[in-house]
């Protein structure tokens, strides 16, 4: 009696196991065969377009290429120079002529006084901001005592 006591709870667990085995055949059984025909819906049809998709689409759309473009300097070199812009509100930085500063945006002139940028085609000109006058001329040599 006391090994069948000991043997009672595996023997329920096997079982059990062997229900749920049953039960998965059972369930497999029923299912449809691979080559049973099963009945669909027929499409529906496309809805029909929204007239107001073309306005909304406008709003969203990439529309006109802008580029906020501030002159913080222009530096003179023998054969090209630089201009220091700072491009929709990021840190200055050194350009060249030809740079890009933002996608369909490029640096095409620098000019006394301003540069000239491309937008997609269209040409501006930004001037850059005016030298203050130094109170000092600035470094001058000293005599010696």
């Amino acid at each position: 009696m006391n090994l069948l006591a000991k043997r009672l709870p595996r023997y329920a667990v096997h079982a059990a196991g062997l229900l749920l085995v049953a039960a998965g055949i059972a369930v497999w059984a029923r299912l449809p065969a691979a080559d049973t025909v099963v009945a669909v819906a027929a499409p529906t049809p496309a809805p029909a377009p929204d007239p107001a998709a073309g306005t909304i689409a406008g709003w969203l759309g990439p529309g006109e290429i802008r580029a906020n473009v501030v002159v913080n300097g222009l530096i003179k070199g023998e054969l090209q120079g630089v201009a220091v812009l700072a491009v929709n509100g990021a840190a200055p930085r050194a350009f060249r002529i030809g740079e890009a500063l933002a996608p369909s945006v490029r640096l095409s002139a620098i000019e006394p006084g301003a540069v000239v940028i491309d937008i997609a085609g269209r040409t501006e000109r930004i001037a850059a901001p005016a030298m203050p006058s130094l109170a000092s001329p600035g470094i001058v040599r000293v005599g010696t005592p």
